[in-house]
């Protein structure tokens, strides 16, 4: 248990009060602005106000969890332990930065409600993020903060007793294309066979051609090799499929194929399973209503998570949306174009609806990683992209949550331009899936 004590109570505070220490630590918290009840408890304390008390810890509070609208806020850098902080506090604080104003900053995505200047798909670019612009974004800065108050509280208090880190790992594929060639229309099909002629992708055709006569498998068609990767684990695999009208970049077999459909319910058996709203629905709430029930009525259960294709995601539009139409759980969060924290945690949080300055119940699930955006934005090559994996799993393991990838069935077919990357998903998969293990086994000897 620990109290903290301050002058207002304000949804702010309590939100990443609760998020740092309960989420995230495992570690009860009272927040109370009674002096009397602060001052008579024999649990460990914090002081996060302006009075001068008598207590070991003290953190001058930056002012923004106490305010209740969307300011532009001074992100000058705070160097400390040669690392770079924000939000600088005072001379008598446990530490040079407020670490409970930063999370808050970074966990609500207070920057993109203030960003105008957005990509040709509408996406808060990740150059403007402040943890981009200060070298932050491979690291889960705010686990790691929660760490450092934890031992700057046990520093005073000795029996004061928090979670070590724990790695969770979910591996999330995204369905746009069920199949390359398969139940495509008979006018997609030719129109796709006159471009390759026209292209003199002479190739290309016959490969067609060759799965259309059933001689070969087609290539997105890697739903079996999945299955086997993650056999007995089945609680480690979660898909998100498209099923929407044809658009310019909504592209999938029609969600009436009956093929399509059996894929759907097969997969859903025995994975969790989510839509993903197309890129026309995030201008359509009817739209996103229909695609949501049209997964429904194939899977026959109530479907609860999602993630925007394209990754279009604006704050709070999208989030109220998902909200309204039933889902508990969102993938979205992360960078199309960047690997890393976009959050900055790689622990899973409610949806801060800063417009509301208010909780929601919405449950937010960062991702990590993109196979597209190893492969096409960093360019990358199968053995780059498995060091930077291997990087960003290590920091999850050190400060705690969950690693979460996203990849699409075609990445792994290990053939044309996604040569070689089925290899850095089964690795990936293999090590996380240690990690898990040996995390899971830890935590149970410590408990």
């Amino acid at each position: 248990m620990l109290v903290v004590f301050t002058q207002e109570i304000t949804s702010r505070l309590r939100y990443i009060f609760r998020f740092l220490f309960e989420e995230i630590l495992r570690v009860p918290v009272i927040i109370t602005d009674d002096l009397h009840e602060f001052n008579a408890s024999n649990f460990p304390k914090i002081n996060y106000s302006l009075l001068p008390l008598d207590c070991l810890l003290k953190m001058h509070p930056h002012p923004i969890l106490f305010q209740h609208d969307i300011n532009f806020q001074s992100l000058e850098a705070v160097p400390y332990d040669d690392e770079v902080y924000f939000f600088e506090s005072s001379a008598d604080s446990f530490l040079p930065f407020d670490p409970f104003a930063a999370s808050f900053y970074l966990v609500s995505r207070y920057e993109e409600y203030l960003m105008r200047e957005l990509d040709q798909h509408k996406r808060y670019p990740s150059h403007h993020s402040i943890l981009y612009r200060n070298h932050l974004l491979h690291k889960p800065v705010v686990n790691q903060w929660a760490y450092m108050i934890a031992e700057k509280v046990r520093r005073h208090y000795a029996d004061f007793e928090f979670q070590s880190p724990r790695f969770e790992f979910r591996s999330t594929i995204d369905i746009d294309n069920a199949w390359a060639y398969k139940n495509k229309s008979w006018l997609r099909t030719a129109g796709a066979l006159a471009k390759g002629f026209l292209n003199g992708n002479r190739q290309q055709n016959e490969e067609r051609l060759q799965v259309l006569r059933g001689e070969k498998q087609d290539p997105y068609e890697t739903y079996d090799f999945i299955r086997q990767l993650y056999h007995g684990r089945n609680e480690l695999l979660h898909f998100f499929i498209l099923l929407s009208k044809t658009s310019k970049y909504d592209r999938n077999v029609s969600p009436g194929n009956e093929q399509l459909q059996q894929l759907i319910r097969g997969l859903s058996e025995d994975y969790e399973f989510g839509i993903h709203p197309s890129y026309r629905s995030t201008r359509n709430k009817r739209e996103l209503r229909r695609e949501i029930k049209t997964l429904e009525e194939i899977i026959d259960k109530k479907v609860r998570s999602s993630r925007q294709h394209f990754l279009r995601l604006e704050l709070p539009v999208t989030y109220r949306r998902l909200i309204k139409a039933g889902i508990h759980h969102d993938f979205t969060l992360g960078y199309a174009d960047q690997v890393g924290f976009r959050a900055g945690t790689s622990t899973a949080f409610y949806f801060y609806d800063l417009k509301k300055d208010a909780p929601t119940k919405l449950r937010i699930h960062p991702f990590q990683f993109m196979d597209v955006t190893l492969k096409n934005h960093l360019k990358l090559s199968p053995d780059e992209a498995s060091i930077i994996i291997g990087k960003i799993m290590r920091g999850i393991r050190d400060y705690g949550g969950s690693f979460i990838s996203l990849w699409h069935n075609e990445s792994l077919c290990d053939q044309g331009e996604w040569d070689g990357w089925r290899k850095v998903f089964e690795q990936m998969t293999k090590q996380a899936i240690k990690y898990k293990d040996e995390s899971a086994e830890h935590y149970l000897h410590q408990t």
